[in-house]
């Protein structure tokens, strides 16, 4: 029988590479650098119960098999002037070129996330900017501008509720001394 982890095989489809198996420790490793990535590798040793040179072996790991693709810095974007948010459903023209198109809005500044999505959309593109002037001359000249942008819908954002802790939380489900991986296929 075929073993998928605990992330399907649906989820990882679209990922470059096979899945990575985790035991116990690495989920140790994973969850507290979710917590906190900018630990040394002595600290988390400690906390993880292992030696700091087979911490930093891991870590190693992690990076080459992209299961840990940066440390990263969270940004209070407000703060620095991109406190606006805006959320654009985009539709392509029929005969769009995806990639192109993908491409294209990869070259604005502005964009914060693009995901593909199923629906009445094909693209919805998360924006950051500085103020409405900003905001009308992104949705109403640059973006209808880009190759095979059909149609765009606008959602301006209220507020914002991050989840920053979503990989320690969903590293906390796992109970101590459990493995990643090793669930079998439905």
């Amino acid at each position: 029988m075929k073993k998928r982890s605990l992330f399907s095989a649906t989820i990882a489809a679209g990922l470059e590479g096979p899945e990575v198996g985790l035991d116990h420790k690495d989920v140790a490793l994973l969850r507290e650098l979710s917590r906190d990535s900018r630990q040394s590798q002595r600290a988390l040793s400690r906390k993880v119960g292992m030696s700091p040179p087979a911490v930093a072996e891991r870590l190693s790991r992690f990076e080459r098999t992209g299961v840990v693709k940066q440390y990263s810095v969270a940004i209070d974007w407000s703060r620095l002037g991109l406190g606006v948010v805006a959320v654009v459903n985009i539709t392509l023209a029929p005969d769009a070129d995806r990639q192109c198109t993908i491409a294209a809005l990869g070259e604005l500044p502005e964009l914060e996330q693009l995901t593909i999505v199923t629906g009445r959309y094909d693209l919805t593109a998360r924006f950051r900017v500085s103020d409405q002037p900003h905001l009308r001359e992104l949705i109403l000249e640059r973006v209808p501008a880009l190759p095979g942008i059909l149609r765009t819908e606008t959602l301006l954002g209220l507020g914002t509720v991050d989840s920053d802790d979503f990989a320690s939380r969903v590293f906390e489900t796992y109970p101590e001394g459990a493995e990643v991986g090793a669930v079998p296929a439905i």
